[in-house]
């Protein structure tokens, strides 16, 4: 039995079905990973689950007058939350029957119903100011009233962000631990009580006669007869009446019951290396909560039987350091695929989002969620290999931003947040993620924010690419053209020569590569911005920032292999490099000196990523000019790119 699918109206984040604002989400069997930023409904459709199914740890949860939707200044006066349950076996579907929904060719299933209302006529601190609250089987609540056989099944078990996981551990009532214990198969063995206070150095065989021989040994301590006797015989006698008699006992439990026992127990984490293990040693609060989760995948891979075996779990990254994260992220996928279990977790950690398999993502964005799964996105299964193995946590940052551009390389990574932040508005400040992926990986991350049905995903997303089509007076390649005019008409194996260059190529057929680049990415709420003559740093240079462009190749030559540059020799390169440059202009055309300099990058004398570095803090310090001045310097495409990611910077 499995969550098939989730519905909300009305609930907090989530508003009304005729506004298509409302939630109707599935989940799939084993892993399921909630993404996205704060505030977007990842803890709402937990909570959805919640409320609707109740948890194992008996959480108070009721619905109050705040979880109504707010629009603008009115708020809902009902609402809707639905769980529908899947996947159910034979005996499930014995114990559930009477709430059971039937539908021709696929197997019963049971749908809980919570429909809540406002009390807005009542008055407020009344105890009959609490919403009105029925929960129902069936599609829209149209079946009987749930009973508590069901609740008892059907129940969550959730983790809350931030727990307390050493609090959780420790010796109560109900305890985890206890539950644990009392899950295992032979566990019932241990409540049978033989011991004999005349064969008191009998070995015992069950928790329950250790328990008894151990209350038996303490009680005959001379040390605790003392203190027992002293206090009978000094004071309770004299507070006893006649047929009243006060007396105690010194016991290590009243009750020698095995549910007594277990809620005795305790679960801590050994010492780590170094440290005796007969000493007591407190261990961080980021591996208890290690041990927490590892001991509730027990209870529920143990539970076994008829009830529901789902797992909730908020932010699973508390206190955890990367790896470890990780590590938790992995243990949940197996255990998912391996025991049957049902695992949610929502999480803002990208260590946590590259770990899970893509196909267990789901996207939670402005209150609605877009999964993944391999028949919801463009992406084929190739793209889905691909991702596996190169979407690390630097790049699965994407899953929790508002905009995310998508470059081939750590210079355009460098450069292009600076130029916008100088323009007038940061990546940052828009939480706006920039992603570099390489030549190759740049098209399967464009479609992982793409739909297969079409729909726009709230989430702009900017993919920058080179044309490669290099310009005719670049001299130091040559192109079919080219090599034609020097007599070579073929190569050595009687192939056309490689088009390269832009006389290689007719107006249409450039317009088509452009075409060809763009449409390989491009589809919903993903555009592909294609360099206006070659590669970033040659349109930079073509640019009207190419003097500073031209500056911060300079300073990547001054700075040499030392790997800095003093604010002395920073200035002075600078002003050296600046009136270098007004002199070439005097001689040479914009695109003659940029296709001179660029030389230097393509022979690889100068480092793209210092240069981009250099130039990142030429914008920084105002050198290139702020807001619209600068955006309008700009390349067309770059401009084009930052008002589809950021429309209010033009």
């Amino acid at each position: 039995m499995y969550v098939h699918r989730v519905f909300a109206e009305n609930f907090r984040a989530f508003g009304a079905r005729s506004r298509d604002k409302h939630l109707d989400m599935y989940l799939r069997k084993g892993l399921n990973v909630l993404v996205g930023e704060n505030d977007a409904g990842k803890t709402c459709i937990v909570d959805v689950i919640r409320y609707v199914l109740l948890t194992t740890s008996n959480d108070w949860l009721r619905i109050e007058d705040d979880d109504f939707h707010i629009l603008a200044n009115s708020q809902a006066d009902e609402l809707q939350l639905e769980v529908e349950l899947r996947g159910l076996n034979k005996a499930q579907q014995a114990a559930l029957l009477d709430w059971l929904t039937l539908e021709e060719g696929v197997d019963p299933y049971l749908v809980v119903h919570l429909r809540a209302k406002r009390r807005i006529e009542s008055n407020p601190g009344s105890r009959l100011s609490s919403p009105v609250i029925s929960v129902n089987s069936g599609k829209g609540g149209g079946g009987p009233e749930i009973g508590s056989t069901a609740r008892e099944l059907i129940r969550a078990t959730y983790l809350k962000p931030l727990r307390d996981a050493v609090a959780e551990l420790r010796p109560k009532k109900g305890s985890r631990l206890s539950q644990v214990l009392r899950a295992h198969k032979d566990v019932k063995k241990e409540s049978t009580n033989n011991f004999d206070k005349q064969k008191p150095d009998d070995p015992p065989s069950t928790l329950v006669e250790i328990m008894a021989q151990a209350q038996h040994r303490i009680g005959n301590k001379q040390v605790v007869k003392e203190v027992r006797d002293r206090l009978n015989d000094d004071y309770l006698r004299n507070l006893s009446f006649e047929n009243a008699t006060l007396s105690s006992e010194i016991r290590v439990s009243a009750e020698l019951t095995l549910a007594q026992i277990l809620e005795r127990l305790e679960l801590t984490l050994r010492p780590p290396g170094g440290v005796s293990q007969d000493m007591a040693c407190e261990r961080g609060l980021g591996y208890n909560n290690v041990l927490f989760m590892a001991a509730e995948l027990l209870l529920l891979a143990d539970g076994g039987g008829d009830e529901l075996a789902l797992l909730l779990i908020e932010e699973p990254e508390a206190h955890l350091h990367p790896q470890l994260q990780t590590r938790v992220l992995s243990m949940l996928a197996e255990k998912a695929n391996t025991n049957g279990l049902q695992v949610v977790v929502t999480t803002h950690s990208p260590n946590i989002a590259s770990t899970a398999p893509v196909d267990a993502l789901t996207i939670v964005v402005a209150g609605k969620a877009y999964r993944l799964d391999r028949d919801q996105t463009c992406l084929d299964d190739s793209d889905y290999e691909f991702l596996q193995r190169f979407l690390d946590a630097t790049k699965a940052n994407l899953f929790f931003a508002r905009g995310v551009m998508i470059v081939e390389g750590p210079a355009e990574a460098i450069v292009l947040p600076a130029l916008a932040e100088a323009a007038g508005s940061s990546f940052e400040r828009n939480s706006v993620s920039i992603v570099s992926v390489g030549g190759v990986g740049l098209f399967r991350f464009a479609r992982i924010l793409q739909r297969k049905d079409g729909a726009r995903m709230p989430i702009n997303v900017a993919c920058i690419g080179d044309l490669d089509v290099v310009p005719d007076d670049v001299k130091y390649i040559e192109g079919r053209q080219d090599k034609i005019e020097a007599g070579i008409l073929k190569t050595k194996n009687g192939k056309e020569h490689q088009k390269r260059k832009a006389k290689d190529y007719t107006a249409e057929e450039i317009d088509e590569l452009r075409v060809r680049k763009k449409s390989r990415a491009e589809g919903g709420s993903t555009e592909v911005f294609i360099a206006d003559h070659w590669t970033l740093e040659y349109d930079l240079l073509r640019s009207g920032i190419a003097k500073q462009v031209f500056v911060a190749v300079r300073l990547e030559q001054a700075e040499g292999t030392k790997g800095f540059l003093t604010k002395e020799k920073f200035d002075a390169t600078r002003l050296q490099a600046e009136a270098e440059y007004a002199e070439l202009s005097k001689a040479h055309t914009q695109s003659a000196i940029a296709a001179d300099v660029y030389e230097l990058l393509h022979e690889k004398k100068v480092s793209k990523a210092i240069l981009a570095q250099y130039l990142a803090k030429l914008a920084k310090e105002g050198y290139l000019g702020t807001g619209t001045e600068l955006l309008e310097k700009l390349p067309s495409y770059i401009r084009a790119a930052f008002n589809h990611l950021v429309p209010e910077l033009v």
